[in-house]
């Protein structure tokens, strides 16, 4: 079978970073399923879609249906203060639907798991940038849930890799509930509504356009690679007042942001260093911060 040809089931493909994905792969021509519990906000035309929940019985028939060859498990639980106050929610989410997955992908013989992980494993980091080495460690539920989804894949007998993200940002991102920070500044700023920043603003973190999510989940799967596990970052420090500043550069916001309280299970510092899956697969990010933040705010 050529390697073009193969079938790639994505969940959580009808999502933000699915939709990303999905849309490159059907443009490198492999045959796309998408599972996700949500309907289609951004719908590719050339993809079967099932809108089923990972956790219901009826999951199964997708397997059956369309003999898959990857499964690049995207759908999740995202947001960690819904973790906090709903820890049983979010291990359906993130535990329990992923053990389904890894039922199927056994049963029915799939070749590669590609499994989306979180900066978050790591909590407060010992040192920066934070590799693949350094302890895990959590401050909330959906980080050890999101852990935990790591070692059921390595326990599974499956060839997994599993993609540690940085904060990805990027068009599509929904700027509504527990959106990321570049989703909800820029949505507001461009409506001229006031922006409220929590702490003091001066929280390091480590952006990846999305786009270039969807380049690397690519490369793993065209690489011969198994059972490994990958930072997917850019490897550099933006503070979130420096994005405010750089979206209120780009968008002439005239506001000043109101400071409040910090978030419960907020990390202060995280930077993501990728330079294993640069070695390893030459992978490495092509969009700068400041294009990839006036390619966002052209979706609002």
């Amino acid at each position: 079978m050529e390697l073009s040809k193969k079938n790639v089931l994505i969940t959580g493909g009808a999502g933000f970073i699915g939709s990303h994905v999905v849309d490159l792969l059907v443009e490198k021509k492999y045959n796309v399923i998408v599972v996700d519990k949500a309907h289609p906000k951004f719908k590719n035309n050339e993809v079967k879609y099932y809108q089923i929940d990972l956790n219901d019985n009826s999951f199964e028939k997708v397997f059956i249906e369309n003999n898959i060859d990857i499964v690049v498990h995207l759908a999740a639980q995202a947001s960690v203060s819904f973790s906090i106050k709903n820890p049983v929610e979010d291990a359906k989410n993130n535990i329990f639907a992923t053990l389904k997955v890894i039922e199927f992908s056994k049963k029915y013989n799939v070749q590669q798991i590609i499994a989306a992980s979180t900066a978050a494993v790591y909590a407060h980091p010992r040192y920066l940038p934070v590799d693949e080495k350094h302890p895990t460690n959590y401050l909330s539920p959906y980080a050890i849930s999101k852990h935990a989804m790591e070692e059921y894949l390595k326990v599974s007998g499956l060839n997994y890799v599993i993609c540690r993200f940085s904060n990805v940002y990027g068009p599509r991102q929904s700027a509504d509930g527990e959106a990321g920070v570049v989703a909800i500044f820029a949505d507001r700023m461009s409506k001229n509504l006031p922006i409220q920043i929590h702490g003091d603003g001066n929280q390091v973190r480590d952006f990846i356009y999305v786009g270039d999510i969807a380049r690397a989940v690519l490369k793993i799967i065209e690489a011969d690679v198994k059972n490994e596990t990958f930072n997917v970052s850019s490897n550099t420090k933006n503070t979130v007042n420096n994005l405010f500043d750089n979206l209120k550069n780009i968008l002439d916001y005239k506001l000043q942001p109101e400071y409040t309280s910090p978030r419960e299970g907020d990390i202060k510092e995280s930077v993501l260093d990728n330079g294993k899956i640069l070695n390893l697969l030459g992978f490495k990010p092509e969009t700068s911060f400041e294009k990839g933040l006036k390619s966002t705010i052209k979706n609002y």
